[in-house]
């Protein structure tokens, strides 16, 4: 399991800043030595953990790609289960991150909000244990877009109330949704973030097998080749949300508007406002330092 302080010493990481915090970088104190940080042990046996959220009172949710949240007590030492999701698991798809709002619990707009981006399992075709030798799970790779239709899902963002022990999934408001290939790997991404200015920033991958193209770009535009063999069609597609950083700002009823200063401004033809950065291939985890606007990111 990560943690937040670890994102920037990913080997493969990237760092977005704006032009004077560039150049405050250059005077900083330097890092914190190995002996100032300990590990402690959140769940022994956490399955496939996937992100986690410390609350204002050092309690902790985190994430299973199955659909768990856990809540972990550091007096006690105890794992309690705060929420069970019914997700979509195949390949890299289930329940992804977490994050809490902005106002969680502190301040005078706090609140008691929990972000997490999952795959609701619609009704895409999924395996049946009956037929040990064949997975109805898996999308054909060549075939015709009828063939191709059963499989486009989408992965979700919404948010939650915390009740102080679990999550009511009842009050669920659905924000945004990204349309995925399903039934096919790879590239989830799925990290949630907030700025000073309390934008949300949400990573996206691109949604593209690259096992097929020999080392090079995957840009497979036969006709009869699944859509999932092609990146244009994602992150290099300026009217899609995958392969992306996506940067919105969620209104109190669930709807959001689009900050300035993303790429495209609302109303260009053929773009997406929420597109803050493109061209990702799988950026799974972003960071934020909130005092310079730097953002980070691991892909």
């Amino acid at each position: 399991m990560r943690t937040r302080t670890a994102i920037a010493a990913m080997t493969a990481a990237a760092i977005l800043m704006p032009a004077a915090a560039a150049q405050a970088a250059e005077t900083r104190s330097a890092p914190p030595t190995d002996d100032r940080f300990q590990k402690v042990t959140l769940n022994d046996s956490p399955g496939e953990p996937m992100d986690l959220a410390v609350l204002p009172d050092s309690r902790v949710l985190h994430t299973t790609r199955k659909g768990e949240v856990w809540l972990h007590d550091p007096k006690t030492g105890l794992n309690t289960l705060a929420a069970k999701l019914d997700v979509y698991q195949h390949d890299e798809e289930g329940l992804q991150s977490i994050a809490l709002s902005p106002g969680f619990g502190k301040g005078p707009k706090k609140d008691d909000w929990v972000y997490l981006y999952y795959s609701p399992p619609l009704n895409t075709p999924v395996d049946d244990p009956a037929t040990p030798d064949v997975n109805e799970g898996d999308a054909p790779f060549t075939g015709t877009p009828a063939d191709f239709e059963p499989f486009k899902g989408l992965i979700r963002l919404s948010r939650f109330r915390f009740t102080g022990s679990t999550i009511d999934l009842r009050t669920e408001q659905r924000i945004l949704d990204v349309p995925v290939d399903r039934g096919i790997c790879c590239h989830v991404g799925g990290d949630i973030v907030f700025d000073a200015q309390g934008n949300l920033y949400l990573s996206t991958g691109d949604d593209t097998n690259p096992f097929f193209s020999d080392g090079y770009t995957p840009i497979d535009e036969r006709p009869d080749r699944n859509p999932a063999f092609d990146a244009q069609r994602s992150s290099g597609n300026t009217n899609d949300l995958r392969g992306k950083i996506l940067r919105i700002k969620v209104r109190d009823d669930g709807s959001y508007t689009i900050p300035p200063g993303n790429l495209f401004r609302p109303g260009t033809p053929g773009t997406r406002p929420e597109i803050y950065a493109m061209g990702l291939r799988n950026p799974f985890r972003i960071e934020l330092n909130k005092k310079t606007g730097e953002l980070y990111v691991a892909d």
